[in-house]
């Protein structure tokens, strides 16, 4: 009878020690979930900070007169407009518990301003509507 008790308990340490192993990995597995959660959502407030940024300065181009494609072309790689964007962008992903912004680019599409910048491992986009182009 002795070895009876001795295989049921080294079976209740082996479910005791599965099951442990067990809730660990799910916290693990929640906890990546969670973390890519936020990062999206910083990355999120990222890309939206910087476009408001851009948009504030595209209406006060437009405010003059309807911007030709090199107007936005110009306006697109203005150092301070790229500096101040990208530093609104990583305030707010920083804000959110995100990760730094990293490869910010502001580019001009066919009837729009397009943007892009990375957090973390995910990629975020936005487009600012434009009434381009003169030429």
């Amino acid at each position: 009878m002795n070895d009876d008790r001795g295989q049921a308990l080294v079976l209740a340490v082996l479910a005791l020690a599965l099951a442990a192993a067990t809730i660990v990995g799910l916290r693990s597995a929640q906890d990546r979930i969670l973390a890519d959660v936020r990062e999206r959502r910083a990355g999120e407030a990222a890309v939206e900070a910087a476009g408001a940024t851009i948009a504030d300065r595209l209406v006060e181009l437009t405010a003059r007169s309807t911007p030709s494609r090199s107007d936005l072309d110009a306006l697109v790689v203005d150092p301070l407009l790229v500096e101040r964007s990208w530093a609104v962008a990583d305030e707010l992903s920083a804000a959110n518990g995100g990760a730094s912004v990293r490869d910010l680019t502001i580019g001009v599409g066919a009837r729009s301003l397009d943007i892009t910048l990375w957090v973390g491992a995910h990629r975020q986009r936005a487009s600012i509507g434009t009434t381009c182009c003169r030429r």
